[in-house]
């Protein structure tokens, strides 16, 4: 009988592992901070009406269906008075959804977090979603109205309307609304069990609308630096390192140890490109002729090959492929140093002392501003500086801390900056270049808004980049590849090209059984 017992405790399969330890650069103050990783907490604790999946299409979460000209829940009023020009309107019917406290999600919820939304400050994308809405209706407890303002034709109008308990934040004080950015009440797949200093442990939620998820418990651990992030993943003491932990800078230490026996790397590429900003002094880079001096000067296809193994792409303009915008992707000029100086002596420039160019006895020197905290970008921005040294364009890299760097790119008070500009949303990404590109460039803009369908919005886009291509406000010089490490054995991860966070379908997330 012991013999029998042994036998069959040692056939019997260990159990399905039902707990996933994460690691994150950096802890958040609240949860609906604009910080990535408040952004993989707030996408496993909330839900929205409407997401994208890892194919960049538009999928239904909180809504039973997503509103389309084909099912008729979306249509182009043109009898509106208030709306000479047309309007969408979007009908929304919600899923039988509760908070998990236990009380039901209402119609009245979306139209509370559209107010809310409205209130924010001016340049924030909540700000920008909500103006792109006029009117939430509430047409009973679970069908909502949208309707969005004169003229707009948003391609991702769907995303615009989202929810908040109003039950508990309504009548709430500051002193209630500040703790509830720590442990909100939601309606995502997860809920904050706890919060402690430089961890949180997120539980399922049984109740969550699609259905109880396969694991029980996410573990967050916060690192200082994305350094300690990568030693703690090497030494196994976290399972999943979702970008932007880690960077495709990385390629080369990650194939040696994520082959996919254990941990697997991720790489897609996203809708976000790297970009040299030119400031608009005439003596400077606000010379068309310098501009393009520089684009032949700076190897970006070595860039790419160097610092991310190949992986990554040269984008031609701020719209990125996969993006359905973008235009078709072509390669990149490749540098010529002697057309590029040719173009410097055509500019009024000529060879100084050192080297350094110079034109009527000003020398040719700038600062090229980069954001702090990323090894990739600094390198990046040194091998800019080297390349641009050879035509006699001297450059200092300064590290700076974001927000400090967008300062100074949103005043204009700077010569070159390293930025990173997000395209998943058309609109916004040409709406970001208004003012600084061409008159008919922002008259194109304001058409691609109206433009009813996406084959007439991608001819529109299309003069729009060729327009953006030939006043060179800026100098493509990567797309971002993002790159998430976790578990070989975890089902159910999938990227997605817009950034959005890998926690996006934390629900679906599930270990095979070992």
């Amino acid at each position: 009988m012991v013999v029998v017992g042994l036998i069959t405790a040692c056939s019997t399969a260990a159990p399905t592992r039902r707990d996933v330890v994460i690691g994150l650069v950096g802890e958040p103050l609240t949860v609906f901070e604009d910080d990535p990783s408040a952004r993989f907490i707030a996408s496993a604790v909330t839900e929205t009406l409407v997401r994208r999946d890892a194919h960049d299409e538009l999928i239904p979460r909180l809504a039973e269906s997503v509103p389309t000209l084909e099912n008729g829940d979306l249509r182009v009023v043109t009898d509106d008075a208030d709306a000479p020009d047309g309007r969408l309107v979007a009908s929304f019917r919600l899923r039988d959804a509760k908070w998990q406290d236990g009380v039901p999600i209402t119609a009245t919820d979306v139209r509370f977090a559209w107010q809310q939304d409205q209130a924010a400050a001016p340049g924030t994308v909540a700000r920008w979603t909500a103006d792109r809405i006029s009117e939430v209706q509430v047409l009973g407890v679970r069908d909502v109205r949208v309707l969005y303002r004169n003229g707009e034709r948003w391609d991702d109008y769907a995303l615009g309307p989202h929810v908040m308990p109003s039950h508990r934040l309504a009548q709430a004080t500051t002193e209630q609304r500040a703790a509830y950015g720590r442990e909100p009440v939601h309606a995502g797949p997860f809920a904050i069990a706890a919060w402690l200093p430089g961890s949180m442990t997120l539980s399922a939620y049984p109740g969550y609308v699609l259905g109880t998820p396969k694991l029980g418990r996410l573990e967050i651990h916060f690192f200082p630096t994305r350094a300690a992030a990568l030693q703690s993943l090497l030494r196994g003491d976290i399972d999943i390192a979702p970008w932007p932990v880690l960077e495709a800078d990385l390629a080369r230490t990650l194939d040696r140890f994520a082959d996919g026996t254990h941990l697997l790397a991720h790489y897609v590429p996203t809708e976000t490109g790297a970009l040299l900003r030119f400031g608009s002094d005439p003596k400077r880079f606000g010379d068309p002729l310098v501009r393009e001096a520089v684009e032949l000067t700076v190897d970006r296809q070595s860039i790419v090959d160097d610092v991310f193994v190949g992986r990554a792409r040269v984008p031609r303009t701020y719209l990125l492929p996969p993006q359905w915008a973008a235009e078709e992707d072509v390669p990149a000029a490749r540098p010529d140093r002697d057309r590029a100086r040719a173009l410097l002596t055509e500019a009024g420039f000529t060879k100084g002392e050192f080297g350094i160019a110079e034109r009527g006895g000003e020398r040719m020197t700038a600062t090229l501003g980069v954001a702090a905290g990323s090894p990739a970008r600094t390198d990046v921005a040194r091998r800019v500086a080297g390349d641009l040294a050879v035509i006699g364009i001297a450059v200092d890299v300064r590290e700076r801390a974001l927000p400090d760097l967008l300062n100074e790119v949103r005043s204009g008070h700077f010569d070159l900056a390293l930025t990173t500009e997000e395209a998943a949303d058309p609109q916004l990404a040409s709406e970001r270049w208004a003012g600084l590109v061409d008159p008919w460039f922002d008259v194109l803009a304001g058409l691609a808004a109206q433009a009813p369908d996406r084959s007439e919005k991608r001819a529109i886009y299309a003069e729009m980049e060729r327009i953006w291509t030939a006043a060179l406000p800026a100098l493509p010089l990567y797309q971002e590849l993002r790159v998430d490490v976790a578990p070989q054995g975890l089902a159910g991860i999938q990227p997605t090209p817009s950034g959005s966070a890998l926690s996006w379908n934390a629900y679906e997330w599930s270990f095979s059984v070992r």
